[in-house]
């Protein structure tokens, strides 16, 4: 098998030849997605029944629980509330803007660039902008001095946007009203006036521009006329311009705008940029070293090798002044006795002005425990709390650290897509094992979907062993097919045909059959490039992508197989064998249709160069003798109504 991939790469070294790995968006938001599937409808009843206003002040950090704008404040949920994509957010949690709804998918009026559409918007509730209640009720005035401010970032972990797309602020003129004229009743929608906007870049360029990875925008609310009133009301939208791409696999989600901090209320100034919190700035990371998770017996033959010896946290102290804090955290077992905790007193100085938070390395003196047990999960709790009496000015972020029967360098959850351009390229992911040998049963895989699902395609699971650093000897193979999970946001197991016995360091990856992007989930949080390979034309690369892929191997005791059937496709052909070697293929059409005689159908093979090999009356046999390996599409046709079929086939003579 080994031989064959080589013969391949050199066979279609004008293809792959080209090849490159990819960073490409989402064409699906699996969170999003997975909360939408499960309120539906239902979970809109609440944005919709905006028929009161609010008061100021109007506030929103964004780390409320839920990826949804919370309806208390927001008329719309078309925004993703996350701590994935911010870089060096004012505090933890964001709302991201970008090309996919609130249904986790791509919205329906999305085109093909160079063309720009507008997607997201985050819309307020109506807010009372015409009176003040607080400390006596009174009408406002330009006195009263309102501003509203915010920060934004482009890109983040995300994509960038272009210099054609843009983030764009409005305020509400006149709200959609029915108008009645002598003949008829006329609707006249919402009227708005366009106040801000920023330019699509780079965070590298928006960077450089600012000094500054989020930058804040003030503004005042001066014009009493247009905006004094109880139905203000203001709104985000982003332009966005996909990805082109003359293959469906490759056209890709971009624009991620992320915004935070917003702010309006009376009595303020140009200088009003203090919001005192003590808030931690990033999500709770691994205790292990080099992982998210391990197996339990993986990590009892080398608990110390594998333990962090700290762990950073960053922090954000808003206020203009030092804080005497204290920082802890607690481990706690979730179904056993063990216990530690760890706890220090600093002084934790200003930020306010969004520098860069402040950053500590707390220790982690000590081991999980190692038992027999076939896993184990423990609940990490980080504190930090301002020292002063009476000063309620602290944040909790909690995680589990879990030894299961799986590797991961990943936390779960794909900001990306990865994929690889070129037929036959290959793509491979290092493991080391540190109880040798052991027995890999399986590889899970996420998968997201790409335009028009175009990325189901077949692709070898492969296993290299180690030589010098690099994959060596394929020491097992097997042809797959892209496949996406029962529910979202999960992996899909591809189980082995037979257990795998592995020694020290091994691999698990990829082999293409076509130049698709597979699309494999790429979590841009965690990084751990230095562990994925590629080989387009002969020679292992270390990716310069920064991130991991969601696939881990699977290890220990068998597990349950219980795989589905694939599942059918309209219009596709049911080829078999596949991978095909000598002999032939029976190939059956998935139709209702009743043909009179096979007499109506033709079928035919073509290359990869598109040129015909094979072309006939169709029959459900086909000989491959006379044909050589490679890839084929296989197509079946109606020849007085058009109707057609096909499939892919691999021939591996």
């Amino acid at each position: 098998m080994r031989y064959l991939y080589i013969i391949l790469i050199f066979i279609f070294s004008g293809i792959a030849a080209t090849g490159q790995e990819i960073i490409t968006g989402l064409q699906i938001n699996p969170v999003i997605r997975a909360k939408f599937l499960e309120s539906g409808t239902l979970g809109m009843k609440s944005f919709l029944q905006d028929t009161s206003a609010i008061g100021i002040p109007f506030y929103d950090d964004f780390t409320s629980p839920g990826i949804y704008p919370s309806p208390a404040r927001w008329a719309d949920r078309f925004g993703y509330v996350n701590d994935d994509y911010p870089v060096y957010p004012v505090d933890r949690g964001v709302l991201t803007m970008d090309a996919i709804s609130d249904s986790g998918s791509m919205y329906s009026n999305a085109i093909a660039g160079p063309s720009t559409f507008i997607a997201d918007h985050l819309t307020s509730r109506y807010i009372r902008l015409d009176s003040l209640f607080s400390p006596v009720p009174k009408p406002v005035t330009v006195a009263d001095s309102i501003y509203l401010s915010f920060y934004y970032q482009p890109q983040g972990r995300g994509l960038a946007p272009l210099s054609v797309d843009s983030l764009v602020l409005e305020f509400l003129v006149r709200p959609a009203h029915d108008t009645i004229t002598a003949t008829d009743t006329l609707f006249i929608p919402d009227h708005w006036k366009h106040i801000w906007s920023a330019p699509g870049m780079s965070l590298d360029t928006f960077y450089l521009q600012n000094n500054k990875y989020f930058k804040r925008v003030m503004i005042p609310i001066l014009d009493s006329a247009l905006f004094y009133k109880n139905t203000f009301r203001f709104r985000f939208y982003n332009y966005v311009s996909l990805a082109t791409s003359s293959q469906p696999s490759w056209q890709s989600n971009t624009d991620q705008w992320n915004i935070d901090d917003i702010y309006l209320n009376a009595g303020r100034t140009w200088y009003d940029t203090i919001r005192k919190s003590i808030r931690f700035v990033e999500r709770a990371p691994s205790f292990l070293a080099n992982m998210t998770a391990l197996p339990n017996d993986q990590y009892a033959n080398n608990p110390a090798g594998e333990m962090a010896d700290s762990v950073q946290m960053l922090i954000s102290n808003r206020d203009t002044v030092a804080h005497n804090s204290t920082y802890s955290y607690t481990v706690n077992e979730v179904e056993g006795s063990f216990t530690k905790s760890y706890s220090s007193t600093f002084n934790l100085t200003s930020y306010y002005q969004y520098d860069f938070p402040y950053t500590i390395r707390p220790p982690i003196p000590f081991l999980f425990p190692i038992t027999a047990a076939d896993s184990a999960s423990y609940l990490i709790r980080h504190i930090i709390r301002d020292n002063t009496p009476g000063s309620v000015l602290g944040d909790t972020i909690s995680s589990y650290q879990n030894f299961y029967n799986y590797y991961s360098y990943d936390d779960g959850t794909p900001e990306a897509g990865y994929g690889l351009k070129g037929a036959f390229a290959m793509l491979a992911y290092r493991f080391l094992l540190f109880k040798s040998p052991d027995t890999l049963r399986a590889v899970r895989i996420f998968f997201n979907p790409t335009l028009s699902e175009a990325n189901q395609q077949f692709f070898y699971l492969v296993v290299w062993n180690d030589h010098n650093g690099k994959p060596g000897d394929t020491i097992y193979s097997n042809i797959e097919y892209v496949r996406y999970p029962d529910t979202i946001n999960k992996f899909v197991t591809y189980h082995l045909t037979r257990p795998l016995r592995i020694t020290s360091t091994f691999y698990v990856g990829v082999i293409q059959t076509t130049d698709d992007n597979l699309n494999i989930g790429f979590d841009k949080y965690d990084d751990a490039h230095q562990n994925i390979m590629y080989n387009v034309i002969g020679q292992w690369l270390t990716s310069s992508q920064t991130g991991s892929l969601l696939m881990r191997p699977v290890l220990g005791k068998p597990i349950p197989v219980g795989i589905p059937r694939l599942p059918a496709i309209p219009g596709r052909l049911l080829i078999y064998p596949n991978p095909a070697t000598t002999g032939s293929i029976t190939v059956e059409i998935p139709s209702t249709r009743e043909y009179s005689g096979s007499n109506q159908l033709r079928i035919k093979l073509v290359n990869v160069y598109g040129q015909v090999v094979y072309s006939g009356m169709y029959s459900r046999t086909i000989h491959l003798a006379d044909i050589p390996a490679g890839i084929y599409l296989v197509e079946v046709s109606g020849m007085t109504d058009g109707k057609s079929f096909n499939g892919k086939l691999i021939i591996t003579k």
